[in-house]
């Protein structure tokens, strides 16, 4: 039961105008019991398995944040009951404790209209490759509200493949899943980052044979997979055509070590307090020299050796926290292509022929 409640109350805002959206709706089929918890933009159900007693009412609105945090502190194992009580309250009774909860109405529980017709569009895929579609380009969602339409993770269908997208404007990432072939017509849809935390929490807790089905329409989208159902609504917003910014070409390229980078870049900006303080990287034939400047306390210097592939030496800068976290998404060997020094940078992993998804990576360069 506290799995449940922990799930759908992820869909629940905690400050709300609206006294309903601050439950969460139980209901009783045939089945079993249902919890829902939705903020009107998204709504997460769970099929809990447990039983219903005949006469049990069709559905009920308890008190989210209080309801979770009583299960929360009832011992592992004890048993809970809930029942209608009078006055509009539910009695929720485990072990020798016993709590009376007010109520509101199901009728007043909203719904999640969808008006897309025939335009949806279904297919499934294997819960641990999404899991990791979102997982990749995630750390890449926008916060910048007036820039609402990169608030979220792009999803499209090119030949067969599912793609995922991310980008704040100073990088980008990329994830590409090859023979989705039903997702072929999907229309593109840009998913909010509220859903892909929710969708994501809820892919970790699920086994990982776990199969993930998905449908999507032109104003939403929605996931299951075992017991967790999330629908939500989409963006309502055109995507940047993020493939010009993605250099495909490039003059220059490097591979390397990608663990013994993101540990010289974490030495190296020690010496900064800055989070956004740039790390000027001087890529030559076998080395790379990193340098980061603090004009108050020092600068902090380190190389590495690299292998150049194709053409010239290059002295760019990159921010330093942005460079930290897409390396944190990538392991063993990688490569770096770019024009100049400022030109867009593009990485990716070295990709293994085991590895299902195709990852890329675009940093935009600093002055230094």
């Amino acid at each position: 039961m506290l799995a449940a409640v922990q799930t759908a109350f992820g869909a629940v805002e905690r400050r709300n105008t609206i006294p309903v959206l601050a439950n969460l709706l139980l209901e009783s089929c045939e089945t079993g019991l249902t919890v829902s918890g939705t903020n009107l933009d998204v709504m997460t159900t769970v099929a809990t398995g447990l039983g219903c007693q005949p006469k049990a009412h069709a559905g009920i609105t308890v008190p989210a944040a209080l309801t979770h945090d009583i299960l929360r502190k009832i011992p592992q194992g004890c048993e809970v009951t809930l029942a209608e009580g009078k006055n509009g309250q539910m009695t929720l009774t485990a072990g020798r404790s016993r709590f009376q909860l007010s109520t509101l109405p199901a009728a007043d529980w909203p719904k999640l209209e969808d008006k897309s017709g025939a335009l949806e569009t279904r297919f499934s895929l294997t819960a641990a490759r999404f899991a990791a579609m979102l997982a990749g380009v995630d750390f890449a969602i926008s916060t910048e509200e007036t820039r609402y339409y990169l608030n979220g993770v792009y999803m499209h269908e090119l030949g067969g493949s599912l793609i995922t997208v991310a980008t704040d404007g100073h990088r980008l990432a990329r994830a590409v899943l090859a023979g989705v072939a039903d997702a072929e017509g999907m229309p593109g849809v840009i998913i909010p980052a509220r859903t892909v935390d929710l969708v994501s929490k809820a892919l970790a807790a699920a086994p990982k044979d776990a199969v993930l089905d998905i449908a999507v329409s032109e104003n939403r989208v929605t996931f299951e997979t075992g017991a967790v159902r999330i629908a939500s609504k989409l963006i309502d917003g055109t995507f940047p055509d993020y493939p010009r910014v993605i250099p495909e070409g490039g003059a220059n390229r490097w591979r390397f070590d990608v663990a013994a980078l993101g540990e010289a870049v974490d030495r190296v900006s020690t010496i900064s307090s800055e989070r956004g303080r740039a790390v000027k990287m001087g890529w030559g034939r076998d080395t790379l020299d990193l340098t980061v400047v603090n004009p108050d306390a020092g600068d902090g210097r380190e190389d590495m050796s690299v292998e150049a592939e194709d053409g010239e030496d290059v002295e760019i800068g990159f921010n330093a926290k942005y460079l930290a976290q897409m390396l944190a998404h990538m392991t063993g060997r990688a490569t770096v292509t770019m024009a100049g020094p400022g030109a867009p940078a593009r990485f990716a992993p070295v990709h293994q022929e085991h590895e299902a998804i195709e990852m890329t990576f675009v940093l935009m360069p600093m002055r230094v």
